[in-house]
């Protein structure tokens, strides 16, 4: 008797059923490795569309700082912008890292680079009101509008799975005084 051949679709489902099966598995029980976790915010208050700090965002940066070094982040980013150094700056003095700056137009690139650096560790990114959303969704997370012009107290804590798809968690808080 001559040996039997398979058909090509015979192969292609074999394969399908086996990656399905292992997709199922992930899905009923293997955890990704420690997520990476962004913590994200928006450049504190500044007047109008001044590139400076104003007292209320001087004293929302210090209050930023006193949270998330209790985070003990590997790592802050900002972008090229005053008003987002100045954020960052105070968090970067209480731990003594040295801030990374990023274009703001580079929203792709840094959450790029932060995933692959700093797997599995914490980072702050100071960004902007249209910037954070695009991070976000960048990192895995839900889409979100922009931020508001006159918002500066939104703090995003995104935990995002290295896994296959990847997976993020997004929690939305507050801090420092409220906006009005």
């Amino acid at each position: 008797m001559p040996p039997r051949k398979f058909k090509p679709w015979l192969r292609v489902a074999a394969a399908a059923a086996l990656l399905t099966a292992l997709l199922a598995a992930g899905a009923l029980g293997w955890r990704c490795r420690a997520p990476t976790t962004l913590i994200v915010v928006r450049h504190a208050d500044r007047e109008g569309t001044g590139d400076a700090l104003t007292a209320a965002g001087a004293a929302r940066a210090l209050d930023l700082a006193r949270l998330a070094t209790k985070l003990a982040p590997a790592a802050i980013y900002h972008s090229d912008t005053q008003r987002a150094r100045d954020t960052a700056a105070p968090l970067a003095r209480a731990l003594g890292l040295e801030p990374m700056e990023r274009a703001a137009r580079d929203v792709e690139g840094l959450v790029g680079e932060v995933l692959r650096r700093y797997r599995g560790q914490r980072v702050v990114i100071v960004g902007h009101g249209n910037t954070v959303p695009q991070m976000i969704v960048a990192a895995g997370g839900p889409s979100l509008p922009d931020i508001a012009h006159d918002e500066f107290d939104d703090l995003f804590v995104l935990s995002v799975c290295a896994c296959w798809p990847r997976r993020a968690e997004l929690v939305h808080l507050q801090y420092g005084a409220a906006s009005p």
